[in-house]
């Protein structure tokens, strides 16, 4: 009698902002966090400068990298446990996308695991890391911030854009020695998340991105509709 193969681990690696969340966690926490610490001036000043960088061209991945700027000097632990109550508020005003979370739940019934992958950073995506990741929180690949004396510098250690996200996904699968990305799941809502979704075998796109649907349309990929968006 043989005996029967182990089944591989199966992965869903799902963007986060406008794809998990309807939401960016990035300018949503940040609005969250600087009016609650009374830093709204600071918020402003950054929020001023952003606009300034993004009209003069600059790329989604620089304009990752100045954006963590705004957190130069602020206490880590501060920021990971505001976290906690941005996510109740998040939580509490519906900002899950529906239909996502629900694939989601039907795959980790299933044995997939969830994993998040977002140019967001560690500290406001734990909480969505531990709803999504059911008895162990979901895997984080995310920027990574440079800290210092339990501060943030403001420096990036790595930005997860574009790319990078692909990059940081080979990375995580190579892990598990003989794991193919063929069995897993992609969700995305931007083309900048095609580098993912054209390598995972069961890719599935949020149309908020109307190139990323024609996309996906094309190429038979499967698009959930967010009906309450």
């Amino acid at each position: 009698m043989s005996t029967p193969r182990p089944q591989r681990t199966r992965f869903a690696f799902t963007d986060v902002d406008h794809t998990l969340l309807r939401i960016s966690t990035l300018h949503h926490f940040a609005e969250f966090f600087f009016d609650a610490t009374g830093r709204n001036p600071v918020l402003e000043a950054n929020r001023a400068r952003m606009q300034r960088l993004a009209e003069s061209g600059a790329t989604r991945e620089t304009l990752n990298i100045e954006y963590y700027r705004l957190w130069a000097g602020i206490s880590v632990a501060e920021v990971e446990t505001a976290a906690g109550g941005w996510h109740e508020l998040i939580r509490a005003h519906q900002h899950y996308r529906a239909p996502v979370v629900a694939r989601l739940r039907a795959l980790a019934a299933d044995g997939v695991r969830t994993v998040l992958v977002s140019g967001s950073f560690a500290a406001c995506l734990r909480p969505i890391a531990g709803e999504m990741g059911g008895a162990t929180p979901a895997p984080l690949l995310c920027t990574e911030l440079e800290e210092r004396d339990g501060r943030y510098t403001g420096e990036v250690r790595r930005s997860l854009i574009g790319a990078a996200k692909r990059t940081a996904v080979e990375t995580f699968v190579a892990g598990y020695p003989g794991h193919d990305l063929a069995g897993d799941y992609g969700f995305g809502d931007h083309v900048s998340d095609v580098a993912i979704l054209e390598r995972v075998g069961h890719p599935a796109v949020v149309p908020v991105d109307p190139a990323l649907e024609h996309l996906a349309r094309r190429r038979g990929w499967e698009v959930l509709t967010d009906p309450a968006a």
